[in-house]
């Protein structure tokens, strides 16, 4: 049985506070794609979701860890196939009974 890491768990709770993250994320990327882009930053699209975002949430803007980041960049490119490989990853490698952490 393989057993979500901690920091997957938050993920999938981020996820269930933000219900617009994946789509507003691949909505980006999507656009950066039909301008010519083949790949882009996951990082820099955070930061210009936690911009956009400041006026709804009247701070800082989206709320987001950015030890997430990597968990939203592969269920973007999972989710939207036209965007496979538009960001770069690093090797998951397992741990015993945890694939969630990343080295």
């Amino acid at each position: 049985m393989i057993v979500p890491s901690k920091l997957e768990l938050q993920w999938h709770a981020c996820k269930k506070q933000n219900p617009f993250l994946i789509s507003k994320l691949a909505e980006m990327a999507l656009e950066l794609k039909s301008l010519g882009h083949d790949r882009y930053s996951i990082n820099g699209l955070f930061e210009a979701l936690r911009w956009e975002t400041r006026h709804s949430t009247g701070d800082f803007g989206l709320k987001v860890n950015n030890n997430h980041r990597a968990f939203a960049a592969r269920e973007v490119m999972n989710s939207y196939p036209e965007l496979e490989g538009f960001f770069a990853l690093r090797e998951q490698k397992p741990r015993p009974n945890n694939w969630g952490q990343i080295h």
